[in-house]
Order: structure tokens, then C-alpha cells, then sequence
């Protein structure tokens, strides 16, 4: 097999191995039918989720400290343990701890380990458009519930949530395990044998490590907007479901089917971004992003405010469009900025803002408890979405100093 079949071939694995990965945001689809069964609150399935991106961080930390010592198949095969036993868990559950040891703490960190292997290696047989790669492989972690979420809400409907959790257990833990263990980094003869990136350009030279980095105000003010506009994606994904069906006054199936959109819209932006941050590169990606989701949380607060679906809908797939476009800028930024063979390690630190993220589901979801509407946590929201855009004011004119 040539070199250029056989990294198409990587490409396709990787793709599959977070499309069974990314069942982890179907979260919503869970959500009502879990507070159903158990009696459970708002807050109490928040933290569930909560929980699971906190683990999603730290097990991408760890995979990023593991890697010298072991191979990514073989912490990819740990992490297929891991989901398996999370969702097998969540299965046999009676009590709420269960379901966040299940569900948050396994699922979350055999996901977040199995994410940082799959973007430290699949995109290093792509030194010429690692930024592509990159979106491609995120689309099919974003599409995951686009694919999974109908299924699942039938299957809910039809055996239960516990049987249907059983039945992620078997697909997911079996779908990473099989497919992980064709994932690896090129041999160095293969890496020759690749298309070259231009590195005469300078940026693509730096291979700052983790110690250096964290000394660059560069790296903290671009930390705090990776806390900024996914934590707003990340509490709308939770509670988008819900929104849908209890403020808008949709059926369950119709919220599914909206799930399922705006997951495509977050799949196909992850794609596509990559194309046009290879092309366009820091300074244009970074404005667009955030401008992107400044726009659209306003819009989703004006959708739920004036009970208006259909403006409701356009901002939440406006919104899904601008967290997949970031979700495919975190890890092409940190290449861009501080190397590729330092990237791992780098990558595993920047997905610690998963940590403070996290909480933006239970806060959200608190704040509704208190306050018996969405009103109050949307406001938080769109806070969240006017002080990104201060910070990237900051971004810029580090940036410009850095690259001079």
C-alpha cells in the first residue's frame, strides 16, 4: 500500500474511532428521560455532565503524560476499557453517584484520553494540512451524535435508558477498541516519504515545550477563550434538549431531531474550518470564531426570550457552526503557535480549560432551578460570549508582538 492510501486509510480509522467516541454529547438525549426514571433534578443531571467533561480534561492530561512511555494504541485500547466499563456501569445504576462515577468519570476520561491519541498522531501523516486533518477528524467526534442520537431516542423509548446505555457499552467500548489498535504515529521513513509543509515561513519552526510555553501571556489570554466559547457550547448542548421541549414547547422527537442538526452543523464546521484555518491562518480564524458565537448566544437568548423556535433554532446551529469551527482551531492554534513535536503535551494542558468549562452545564442548570427559567443563565451566557471578544483584542496584539 502506498504512503498516501495508507494515510487516507489512518484518516478514515481516526474518523471512526471519535464517531463511536463522540456519543459523549448526546448528553441531552439522557437528560429528561433520566430525571424521568430516577426522579433526579436539573442540577443533579448537570453535574453528570459536569463531571464527564472534567474527566474528558483530565484523561486527555494523561495521555499527554503517558505518551512517552506508551504508544497511543495501547492507551487507545485502555480507553475502550474504560468506555465500556463507564456506560456498562451507568447500565446497572440506581443511585446518582453511579451514574457520574459511569457516565463522568470513566466515559468522560477513556473519551478524553482516546481524543488526545487520536489528534496527536492521525494528524502527523498530514504535515502539509494538519489543520484539515484535523477537521476531518473532529467531524466525525461532532457527527457522532447526529448518528447516535435518533437511535438513542428510540431505543430510550423503546427498552429504556438503562438498556440503552448497555447497548453503548457494547457498540462504543467494541468500536474503539477494534479500530484503535490500527492507530499509530509515521515511522520516520514514512514521514519522508510524505508531502513536506513550507516551513520557510517561520511560524511552523517553533517547538516550544510545555515549561516555556506556560510562560507566554500569549498562551493564558488564548486559555481563557477556549473557556469562554466552549463553555458556552458546552451548556447549550446540555440543555438544548430541554430548551426545546419545555420552554418552546416541542415534542421529544422534534428536540431529537434538532439534537441531531445542530450536532451535523458542529460536524461539518469542524471540517471545514480546518480547510480555512490552513488557508487563512491565526488572526482571521481566531476573529471569525469569536464573532461567530457572540452572535449567535445573543441570538439563542432572543429565541428563548420571546419563545420565538425559529430563531431559537438558527442560533443554536449558528452557535454548534462556531464551537466546531474552535474545536478544530484548539488543537491547529497550539501546532500553529508552539510546534508540532511538542504538540501532545502542549494540547493536554490547553484541554485543562475543559475543567473550568465543565461547570457551565451545572451552572446553567442551577441558575434555571433558582431562578425557574432560562432568562438568568442565558444572560451568564452572553456575558460569557462579550468578554471573549475583550479577550480577543488582547489575542491579537500578542500575537502581532509574537510574530514580528
Amino acid at each position: 500500500m502506498g504512503i498516501m492510501q495508507k494515510r487516507s486509510l489512518k484518516l478514515g480509522i481516526g474518523f471512526l474511532v471519535l464517531l463511536f467516541m463522540g456519543v459523549s454529547l448526546a448528553w441531552s438525549v439522557f437528560v429528561v428521560p433520566i430525571e424521568d426514571y430516577f426522579g433526579w433534578s436539573r442540577s443533579q443531571t448537570s453535574l453528570a455532565f459536569t463531571i464527564n467533561i472534567i474527566f474528558f480534561s483530565l484523561g486527555s492530561v494523561a495521555a499527554g503524560s503517558l505518551s512517552k512511555r506508551f504508544s497511543f494504541g495501547v492507551m487507545l485500547k485502555a480507553a475502550a476499557v474504560m468506555v465500556f466499563a463507564g456506560f456498562f456501569l451507568a447500565s446497572r445504576m440506581n443511585a446518582v453517584w453511579q451514574l457520574y462515577l459511569g457516565y463522568g468519570v470513566l466515559v468522560g476520561g477513556g473519551v478524553g484520553m482516546g481524543y488526545n491519541c487520536i489528534l496527536s498522531a492521525i494528524p502527523m501523516w498530514f504535515p502539509e494540512m494538519s489543520a484539515t486533518a484535523t477537521g476531518a477528524l473532529l467531524m466525525g467526534y461532532a457527527l457522532s451524535t447526529a448518528v447516535f442520537g435518533p437511535i438513542l431516542n428510540s431505543l430510550i423509548g423503546g427498552v429504556g435508558i438503562l438498556t440503552a446505555f448497555l447497548t453503548l457499552a457494547a457498540v462504543c467500548g467494541a468500536g474503539v477498541l477494534i479500530f484503535g489498535t490500527f492507530i499509530r504515529i509515521p515511522t520516520f521513513e514514512e514521514m519522508n516519504e510524505l508531502p513536506q509543509h513550507d516551513r520557510s515561513k517561520g511560524k511552523k519552526t517553533r517547538n516550544v515545550i510545555t515549561a516555556d510555553m506556560v510562560k507566554l501571556p500569549l498562551f493564558w489570554v488564548y486559555y481563557l477563550m477556549t473557556v469562554m466559547m466552549p463553555g458556552i457550547g458546552i451548556a447549550m448542548i446540555n440543555h438544548n434538549s430541554p430548551i426545546l421541549t419545555e420552554v418552546l414547547g416541542t415534542s421529544a422527537s422534534f428536540a431529537a431531531a434538532i439534537v441531531s442538526l445542530v450536532a451535523v452543523c458542529n460536524g461539518l464546521a469542524r471540517f471545514c474550518f480546518g480547510f480555512v484555518f490552513d488557508r487563512l491562518g491565526v488572526k482571521t480564524s481566531a476573529i471569525s470564531v469569536s464573532i461567530i458565537t457572540a452572535v449567535a448566544v445573543l441570538g439563542i437568548f432572543l429565541g428563548v426570550t420571546s419563545q420565538n423556535t425559529v430563531i431559537y433554532i438558527a442560533s443554536i446551529c449558528l452557535l454548534l457552526v462556531g464551537f466546531g469551527c474552535n474545536a478544530t482551531m484548539m488543537p491547529s492554534m497550539i501546532r500553529e503557535l508552539f510546534g508540532h513535536r511538542t504538540f501532545s503535551l502542549n494540547y493536554s494542558l490547553l484541554a485543562t480549560d475543559s475543567i473550568i468549562t465543565a461547570f457551565y452545564p451545572t451552572i446553567v442548570g442551577s441558575l434555571r432551578t433558582a431562578s425557574g427559567s432560562y432568562r438568568l443563565p442565558l444572560m451568564v451566557l452572553l456575558a460569557s460570549g462579550m468578554i471573549n471578544l475583550l479577550l480577543l483584542t488582547v489575542f491579537l496584539r500578542l500575537y502581532s508582538r509574537m510574530d514580528g
